[in-house]
Order: structure tokens, then C-alpha cells, then sequence
């Protein structure tokens, strides 16, 4: 799809998820979205849920800046996403409205968590695994060589703003993604939670930064093994959307 057809969408999404049209006007002031700010996306491959918001595989050659560009513009026009929705009662927190000040929050956010695009990002590929962009404006991954698969715990582990799906040794890490994607679940639970709870998890990066997330995390495994207490940063980012409860 082209630029200009993405641009097109774009407004559509809005149009069809309720966004005012002030809000709309305000997001292409604030943020200058003309139609080639989608150029990013052009040649990527599109994968689908079931709502219809739209995902793109990252090729493995992709660049820190470009997959971060990708990761934003992929929020951008998905226009919001459907955590908090009529039907999804049981969401930990309430919806955040699709706006300019949102979009301003995940751009501070990928800066803050900058390391993970500049770095973890050709990290991922080079040791075999695949990315998406999502509609919550993080990465998500899967697959990779043994190293990469140590740094993908229980059903899976955030590192800065990527969220690596824990889906043992594969033959091609695409597939599951795009499984995953347009089954709209993920090991059972709704997967717009899931990246809900994992985007709330990249906040806590951008605001610890990368060792005091290492420090605060395994304190708080200590607590969970030790003394059968609730880990703090799993409950911040929601345990029934984390399948926690």
C-alpha cells in the first residue's frame, strides 16, 4: 500500500473508531502527519486482527530509527486501539482516548527507551528473531537463536519498548506473529491486553531507565519467591490483562 493510501486509512480508522474530527486536526498539527509521514510503512508487510488494526513485519534489515518511526506511525494510524472497549469490562484501567497528548506520551516514551530501537532492535534480527509494530505503539517479537531466547521469560519478557513473545526455538518467527495477530489472542487472553499490560511495562523502563529496572524487577521476583508477596511492577501494569489473575 502507498503513502497516500495510508494516509487515507488513517482518517478512516478515526472516522470508524469515533475520533472527533478536532482531535484528528489537532494530532496533524501537533505531530505535521501529511500522507508521507506513512512512508515508513510502504512495502511492509501488513498482518490484520480481528477488529481490522493493522500490524506490519519489520524487514530484519530495518534500521533503529526507521523500526522507531514505524513503531509510531503504526498508533498513528491505527488510530487508537480497542483496550477498554464496550465488551472488555474486565480491563484493569480504563480506555485512553486516541489524542495529540497521547502520541506526544509515546514519543517521550521511545525516546526515553531510545537504547531498545538503536541497539536491541538489530539485536533481535541478528540472532534470528522477527518484529512487529503494533497498534499500541511498541514492538513486539518472537523467535531467535538460544541467546536471544534467554532474554524471553515465562510467556514472554518487555526490554525497553520490545516485547519479546516467549515461543521456544522456531523455524520462522513470523509465523507465530502473525498467528498470534490474527487469532487476536495471545496463549488465551485477549492480545490487546496483553500489549496494554506490556506497553505499561515500557513505561516503567522509560522511567527507571535500564538498570534501575534490572534492580527494581529482581527485587521484586525476590519478594514474590521469598515472601510469597505481589510483584509491584507486574500490579502497575495490570495483573488481569498480564494473565496474572
Amino acid at each position: 500500500m502507498r503513502a497516500n493510501d495510508y494516509s487515507a486509512a488513517w482518517l478512516q480508522n478515526a472516522r470508524r473508531r469515533g475520533v472527533p474530527a478536532d482531535v484528528v486536526a489537532e494530532v496533524a498539527r501537533r505531530h505535521a502527519i501529511a500522507p508521507d509521514s506513512f512512508d515508513v510503512l510502504e512495502g511492509l508487510e501488513k498482518i490484520e486482527d480481528p477488529q481490522g488494526k493493522s500490524y506490519f513485519l519489520l524487514p530484519r534489515s530495518i534500521g533503529g530509527d526507521e523500526a522507531r518511526t514505524a513503531t509510531l506511525m503504526t498508533y498513528v494510524l491505527n488510530a487508537g486501539t480497542d483496550y477498554g472497549k464496550e465488551g472488555r469490562r474486565c480491563a484493569d484501567f480504563p480506555e485512553t482516548p486516541y489524542s495529540a497528548a497521547e502520541i506526544a506520551r509515546i514519543i517521550d516514551r521511545q525516546n526515553a527507551n531510545r537504547w531498545s530501537y538503536s541497539r536491541d532492535v538489530g539485536f533481535v534480527h541478528r540472532n534470528g528473531g522477527r518484529l512487529v509494530t503494533t497498534p499500541n505503539g511498541i514492538l513486539m517479537g518472537a523467535g531467535g537463536n538460544w541467546i536471544q531466547r534467554q532474554f524471553s521469560r515465562r510467556g514472554g519478557t518487555t526490554w525497553g519498548d520490545i516485547f519479546m513473545v516467549n515461543a521456544g526455538k522456531l523455524a520462522d518467527p513470523a509465523v507465530p506473529l502473525r498467528r498470534i495477530i490474527r487469532a487476536g489472542h495471545a496463549w488465551h487472553l485477549d492480545l490487546n491486553r496483553v500489549l496494554h499490560h506490556e506497553e505499561r511495562h515500557c513505561r516503567q523502563w522509560a522511567a527507571k531507565g535500564y538498570g534501575g529496572m534490572l534492580r527494581d524487577y529482581s527485587w521484586e521476583l525476590l519478594r514474590e519467591l521469598v515472601f510469597g508477596e505481589t510483584n509491584r511492577l507486574e500490579t502497575d501494569a495490570g495483573l488481569s490483562d498480564g494473565g496474572y489473575r
